[in-house]
C-alpha cells in the first residue's frame, strides 16, 4: 500500500488520534488543513526544533569551553582534566 503512512476514519489508529486531540481542546483551528499541508507543517516545526536543538548545544559547548578556560587559568593547566 503506497500510502499507508496516511490515517484512515475507519483505523484503530486514527481513531486513538481523534481521542488524544479531544484531550487537547478545541482543534477547530486545524479544520482547514489538508493532511499533506499538516505534513509540512509538522515538518517545518521539526526543523526549526533541530537548529533550536543545535544553536543551544553549540552555546552549551562555548560557555563550557569558557568555563573550562577560566577554571585553567585560575588553577593551572590540567585542573579542567582531573576534576573532569
Amino acid at each position: 500500500m503506497a500510502r499507508e503512512h496516511e490515517l484512515y476514519a475507519d483505523s484503530a489508529q486514527a481513531r486513538e488520534v481523534d481521542r488524544q486531540m479531544g484531550l487537547f481542546g478545541d482543534t477547530h483551528w486545524a479544520d482547514h488543513l489538508t493532511s499533506e499541508q499538516a505534513r509540512a507543517n509538522n515538518e517545518a516545526w521539526n526543523t526549526m526544533i533541530r537548529e533550536r536543538d543545535e544553536r543551544q548545544r553549540t552555546e552549551s559547548r562555548r560557555v563550557i569551553g569558557t568555563a573550562l578556560e577560566k577554571m585553567e587559568a585560575m588553577c593551572g593547566s590540567g585542573a579542567a582534566r582531573r576534576t573532569a
